[in-house]
Formats: C-alpha cells, sequence, structure tokens
C-alpha cells in the first residue's frame, strides 16, 4: 500500500511503501509472558546492555532492511572547504549495496537532494547531504531502486563519494574540483549544463 503524508510545505509530499501486518494476540496474559521470557533470555545471552545502532534516518522515515546506522558510518569534519562528509567505520566489498536510501520526495535542486527523473529529486538531508563529490568515486546511486553501491572496496575510515554530474542535470552551485583524483575533471557541472563565466575562465587557465 503506498501511503502519503504532506510536510509542512503544500507541494512536499512523503512517499512510502507500508508493508502491513497482522498480529493475534490471544490474552494479555500471554504477552506479559512472551515479554519476560525475552527479557530472561537477552540477560541470559549477555545482550540485555549492548548499544544498538543508531538509524541515521529519523523515525518519520519508515525503516528498510538495509538503512544506514552508526554502525557502518559516521559523519565528521573534513576539516577544509568540502565541511562535513560521511565516513565508513567497517569496510564494503566492490558491488556490494551499501545503504538503502530514503527520504522527501521534492521538485527542485537542493545541497540535500539526488535527482530521479527530469522533474523530481529525492531530498535526504541525512545520508546523500554528506556524500563528497569525487571524479572518481567509490559510490554509484543506482535511482531505480534507491541504492548506493560501491564501485570498488571501501575501507574504514574512507569517506564515502559520488559523482555529483552521474545523476544531477544542472547543480545548484558549479565548483572547482579537489577531488585529487587522476581523472579530475577539474570544474564540475551537471550532465546537461556548460560550465559558467567562473568555470569557463578557470579550464581557460588549465589549457582545457
Amino acid at each position: 500500500m503506498v501511503c502519503l503524508a504532506p510536510t509542512r510545505s503544500r507541494s512536499v509530499w512523503l512517499i512510502w511503501l507500508c508493508r502491513v501486518k497482522t498480529v493475534s494476540i490471544r490474552s494479555s496474559q500471554q504477552l506479559r509472558w512472551s515479554a519476560d521470557m525475552n527479557d530472561a533470555h537477552r540477560d541470559a545471552s549477555g545482550t540485555a546492555n549492548e548499544e544498538r545502532p543508531t538509524p541515521l534516518y529519523p523515525a518519520v522515515i519508515p525503516r528498510e532492511e538495509h538503512h544506514p546506522t552508526s554502525a557502518q558510518f559516521e559523519v565528521v569534519s573534513t576539516g577544509d572547504e568540502r565541511g562535513r562528509a560521511l565516513r565508513a567505520t567497517v569496510a564494503f566489498r566492490q558491488g556490494e549495496r551499501v545503504a538503502q536510501l530514503s527520504g522527501i520526495l521534492i521538485r527542485h535542486t537542493t545541497l540535500d537532494t539526488i535527482q530521479i527523473s527530469p522533474a523530481l529529486h529525492v531530498s535526504d538531508p541525512w545520508f546523500c547531504r554528506f556524500l563528497l563529490h569525487s571524479c572518481d568515486p567509490n559510490l554509484i546511486i543506482e535511482i531505480t531502486v534507491m541504492e548506493a553501491r560501491a564501485t570498488r572496496d571501501i575501507r574504514p575510515g574512507e569517506y564515502l563519494t559520488i559523482d555529483y554530474a552521474a545523476t544531477e542535470d544542472v547543480l545548484g552551485s558549479q565548483f572547482h574540483c579537489h577531488c585529487g583524483s587522476p581523472h579530475c575533471r577539474g570544474w564540475m557541472t551537471g550532465r546537461r549544463e556548460k560550465p559558467n563565466d567562473a568555470g569557463r575562465a578557470f579550464l581557460e587557465a588549465r589549457g582545457q
């Protein structure tokens, strides 16, 4: 079942798939007995006081099995003009699903969005917002299934990166790229736009 919930802006809707499950409870006594047994099992296994990973998405976003958590990622400061970034705390293999993505459907580009069609963008200020750009990224976004996958092996401690031009027709703001890749294009634009005046001057100065 598809569920829509309006946000404060009338033009913005939160969309998700709701999975409905039916639970039969025979009696309140049976429920209390089950809870007591579960508590006893956790105490016996020594896991009662273990800290659970914190989901990066807030409670308003319906949970998906492969949503990112604090067990896999952390938001850190890069200490330079890039600001904050997302860093892996565990390893990922090439081709592995790194995270299931979610967000709020909107009709304009922001620093938080991933473009999913010519007119629609998914605003994700909790995960995608902190993906840095690289001309040789370690992630690719699969728009049809809203998943981030590793383009190569990723070590713990690495920043997570995507190629902004791989998803965006037009960037909210063009910029000089500092990714350091041997394949760096120097000036970043969307895939369907030309460099602006600053970009053309930069590229001319580099002889491109």
